[in-house]
């Protein structure tokens, strides 16, 4: 297994300050491919609405999830509206506590789900990152694991 499964999340969401972090970080850093809405851009960057609540669910996706944003992620992944070859630039150089808002906004606006990611997961990820061609990789196991795309 490539990656272990590290104590990133809770189902209960801290402060609406979190929330509103979350959101101004998302507008500076990931809007330009993923839109302000999370559809995402055809062909260049995949849609967030609906893709991740099933993932969050499972601790080994909590941990992909982490992993996306502290290594970045390379190579072709499918989704439900279509294959995406390209590159998720890492975003480690945000803070571990930015980290968890951006990721947390993301699960709770566009996937209607209560997991919180924490600060102290990615903490723990910065030491142990990995390629992003591995990231794919553990994508594809949790959704393996979880039964999903």
């Amino acid at each position: 297994m490539l990656g272990m499964a590290v104590a990133l999340g809770s189902t209960s969401i801290c402060a609406e300050a979190n929330g509103a972090a979350g959101a101004e970080l998302f507008g500076k850093h990931c809007v330009a491919c993923h839109q302000a809405d999370g559809e995402g851009i055809p062909g260049l960057a995949p849609p967030l609405v609906g893709a991740l609540k099933k993932v969050a669910e499972a601790d080994l996706g909590r941990t992909y999830i982490a992993h996306v944003l502290v290594s970045g992620m390379a190579g072709t992944i499918k989704t439900r509206v279509g294959k995406f070859v390209g590159v998720m630039p890492s975003q480690a150089a945000l803070s571990d506590q930015e980290l968890a808002a951006v990721a947390s906004y993301v699960l709770s606006t566009f996937n209607d789900s209560p997991v919180a990611l924490k600060a102290e997961g990615f903490a723990a990820l910065r030491g142990k990152p990995l390629a992003p061609g591995e990231v794919r990789k553990l994508r594809e196991q949790v959704l393996a694991q979880i039964g999903g795309q």
